[in-house]
């Protein structure tokens, strides 16, 4: 994005995990400051990009109202990344008090319920033909600590069907950011090792019958890649799922 720093377009964006003034050099930048200087305009959103992480998790859900005229400083063109990286923030502040359940917890359950929901409930659908269930009786999401292991625990009896997901809250990051929370069925519960951007092995979900007319989740490693476009090179966004147990 570009910025109207002294006149000037300036650009600042985000590269290999980190928010970059390109226009500035900032050592001598800080040098300025050192001497009674003033931040310009791309210092002063480099700034907020630190101080945000230091920030109230109450407070930061209210940054750009907080900010008044100032909202310039935090660009909506990185929303996305800036609720990413606060959400590992939050994540590493809730297991530095040994997962006790304070705000960044609650916060962080919020966020991930408003996030997998969605598609554990697109996963549902579209096993319900095939289990032959008629109605949805029960979905849920819970928040574990990331030394727990996720579960996908979810039965029919014939007539309905009900699960409950308890995932990580890295998930938001590794899997809904990737896009590959549903990918041909399953519902993915974890990203276990990318191989590259299109090419990722996690634990996902599907259903398995269990007789007399019942079926049961079942959890177990796959791969999942994006395909080419076919027209030798790039990728069409479409993802593909192999399972490894089969």
């Amino acid at each position: 994005m570009l910025v109207d720093c002294g006149g000037e377009s300036h650009p600042v964006t985000w590269r290999r995990g980190k928010l970059v003034v390109g226009a500035h050099d900032l050592t001598a930048e800080r040098t300025m400051l050192a001497f009674g200087g003033e931040l310009c305009v791309c210092m002063r959103v480099l700034e907020m990009w630190v101080n945000q992480f230091r920030m109230a998790p109450d407070q930061f859900l209210q940054l750009r109202r907080w900010l008044g005229p100032n909202a310039y400083l935090a660009p909506e063109e990185f929303e996305l990344i800036r609720r990413l990286a606060m959400i590992l923030s939050w994540e590493r502040s809730w297991r530095a008090t040994f997962y006790f359940r304070d705000k960044q917890g609650q916060l962080l359950a919020d966020e991930l319920r408003n996030r997998a929901l969605p598609h554990l409930r697109e996963h549902l659908n579209a096993w319900k033909s095939t289990t032959g269930a008629r109605v949805v009786s029960g979905c849920q999401v819970g928040l574990v600590p990331s030394n727990q292991t996720v579960t996908l625990d979810g039965a029919t009896d014939g007539v309905a069907m009900k699960v409950a997901a308890q995932l990580q809250a890295r998930w938001v990051v590794d899997v809904w950011a990737r896009g590959i929370a549903t990918v041909e069925g399953a519902f993915v519960l974890k990203l276990t090792q990318a191989f590259s951007v299109d090419d990722l092995r996690v634990v996902a979900g599907r259903w398995e019958p269990t007789g007399s007319g019942r079926w049961a989740t079942v959890t177990a490693p796959a791969r999942v890649r994006r395909e080419p476009d076919g027209n030798g090179g790039g990728v069409d966004g479409g993802w593909r799922l192999r399972w490894d147990d089969r």
